[in-house]
């Protein structure tokens, strides 16, 4: 078996087993029956303003995607829309987000863009979602006032971790070459490999945001930022309440963050799994059912997942892309994402 194949092997063997653990984990305590009463019971009009709502999530994503690509080129949210949606829909039938790299090779080669720079376009955008999440969190656990300890040292840890991020971005924009020669020196005590590998993400990261010295464009990526993770934690909201689980919205916010660490490490197409055991997780110490967090976690997956795969399939569809050439320009670009990380 080659090398390529190897790695292909054992990642579909990490992401099945990781699958299967989360859904294990989250079915556990879960009774069946209660299960099965809780989906019929279910008020699933809540579709309709999850889906206005989507809608306004990926409209600010594309404004916001627009904006970072600034360096590489003038666009409009429009623009940009066809490949988004197609990565996305990637995401939803691929495993291992494998549909934000289709979504830079088709974007680099529809406006004749070099593949690194949209690559680094990506890295920035993830980069920003952190911040949006933990910024998003820190507020809710403000808000929330009485929560279980443990959330309140996470909150604590997050907080130096925003701030740690915060930082590093200021020194990024203004002072580069002094990232590399601190990380040269607080890195010693970790592995070759890893200090490498670490090195190239602050490139990487170098890259990105020297381009976003305008304080007015970090303001929109960072308002962007924040909006979109506010109606996705909405979006949240509407799945409990379907099954008659009103929370408060602060509450969302924490599944919202443990969602996104969740969909952090290998995962299933459309993130099948993790969406369930985050929202179990998350919602337990709250005192919500696990019959209504589970069915909650199917609504706002499927919700979700119908409309973004339809468009993303529209958009490929009437591109005309060939399938064989996408996949093989997807693999440099997997083989291009490694070697710029290390």
């Amino acid at each position: 078996m080659s090398k390529s194949r190897l790695k292909k092997a054992l990642s579909i063997i990490t992401v099945t087993a990781i699958t299967v653990l989360a859904l294990v984990y989250s079915l556990w305590d879960v009774d069946f029956k209660k299960l099965s009463h809780v989906l019929s019971e279910g008020d699933y009009w809540v579709v309709i303003p999850i889906n206005v709502l989507l809608f306004l999530f990926f409209w600010l994503k594309a404004i916001r995607w627009a904006a970072i690509l600034r360096p590489v080129g003038r666009f409009t949210s429009y623009q940009v829309v066809p490949s988004m949606m197609i990565g996305f829909a990637g995401n939803n039938v691929l495993p291992g987000r494998i549909g934000e790299l289709i979504r830079t090779v088709i974007f680099a080669r529809r406006y004749a863009k070099p593949m690194t720079s949209v690559l680094v376009s990506i890295f920035v955008e993830r980069l920003f979602d952190v911040i949006g999440v933990l910024a998003i969190y820190e507020i809710a656990i403000f808000m929330l006032g009485d929560v279980p300890a443990s959330l309140k040292v996470g909150a604590w840890l997050i907080a130096l971790l925003l701030a740690g991020i915060l930082i590093v971005i200021i020194l990024i924009l203004w002072q580069p070459n002094l990232v590399l020669v601190l990380w040269d020196k607080v890195s010693f005590w970790l592995s070759e490999g890893l200090q490498k590998r670490m090195r190239g993400v602050i490139n990487n990261a170098i890259i990105g945001l020297s381009a976003l010295k305008s304080p007015q464009l970090v303001a929109v990526l960072l308002l962007t930022s924040l909006l979109k993770w506010a109606l996705n934690c909405v979006m949240i909201w509407y799945s409990l309440d379907a099954y008659g689980s009103v929370v408060p919205i602060e509450i969302t916010a924490i599944v919202l963050a443990v969602l996104s660490l969740a969909s952090a490490v290998p995962n299933a197409p459309g993130f099948v799994g993790a969406t369930q055991v985050a929202f179990v997780f998350a919602l337990r110490p709250f005192g919500i059912d696990e019959e209504i967090a589970f069915a909650a976690s199917v609504l706002y997956l499927v919700s979700q997942w119908i409309p973004v795969t339809i468009i993303g399939a529209y958009y490929f569809i009437v591109s005309g892309l060939d399938v064989s050439e996408v996949r093989r320009e997807v693999e440099e670009a997997e083989e291009l994402e490694e070697a710029s990380a290390g």
